[in-house]
């Protein structure tokens, strides 16, 4: 994963857009996300992301994904897919905006 911010890059990078296309596919289609429930590992390891990021989906860090990248709207409908509460979901991006303001 790349230490820039989300939305710092001009053009996304490769793995923010397969970050995205895997949020989309898992919360679009019914079977997709009966496979990522099913091996989370597993499904993820047919998309070309690095360890760091895979680990990142596969554990639900919001705030690693969302500095990868994604999307704020497929990030959120990926918390409510898959029942993280939302007190958990803001904590995670607040702990990220405060280590950015921190470092900048």
């Amino acid at each position: 994963m790349s230490g820039a911010g989300n939305w710092v890059q001009r053009i996304p990078s490769p793995s923010a857009y397969w970050l995205n296309r895997v949020l989309y596919d898992v919360h679009h289609d019914a079977g997709q996300l009966a496979s990522y429930r099913t091996d989370a590992a597993a499904y993820l390891s047919a998309v070309p992301l690095d360890d760091a990021l895979r680990t990142a989906i596969r554990t639900n860090d919001i705030g690693a994904m969302y500095l990868a990248g994604a999307n704020p709207y497929l990030l959120r409908a990926h918390c409510l897919g898959l029942h993280i509460p939302e007190p958990a979901f803001l904590a995670s991006l607040r702990a990220v905006g405060a280590k950015e303001s921190a470092h900048g």
